[in-house]
């Protein structure tokens, strides 16, 4: 038989649950999350330009080398609807494959693009479907 909870045990058992569903929806308010099924159908190096000395009009060398931007990396994802594509890291351009399905998640954040800021999906972490 079921033990019957006295008046003080159901008021706390109620401020508990209030307390949970409180924190449930700040935790829902403040969340910015990404989370995407999405196919890679194609991935892309964009070489880095030489890094050009402003007084001078030359490349810049440092001890002989010549200096250039990091190299970006991009895939395009295809999902339900559209087609989007991603600058991502190295270790994730390795990781995925082509014409292979993945989970993809990250956050909403701003990106720069020739000097403008997009607010756009930031894709951080791809699991592999």
């Amino acid at each position: 038989m079921a033990e019957k909870l006295t008046v003080e045990e159901q008021i706390q058992q109620a401020v508990l649950k209030a307390q949970r569903e409180l924190e449930l929806k700040q935790q829902q308010r403040e969340q910015n999350i990404v989370k995407l099924g999405a196919r890679v159908v194609s991935k892309r190096v964009q070489q880095g330009q030489p890094i050009i000395d402003k007084q001078s009009g030359n490349q810049k060398e440092v001890n002989g080398v010549p200096q250039c931007y990091p190299d970006k990396f991009y895939i395009t994802l295809q999902f339900m609807g559209a087609e989007l594509e991603k600058e991502v890291s190295k270790d994730n351009y390795d990781l995925v494959q082509e014409m292979h399905t993945y989970f993809c998640e990250g956050y909403v954040g701003e990106v720069k693009k020739f000097g403008n800021t997009y607010i756009e999906p930031i894709i951080t972490r791809f699991t592999q479907i």
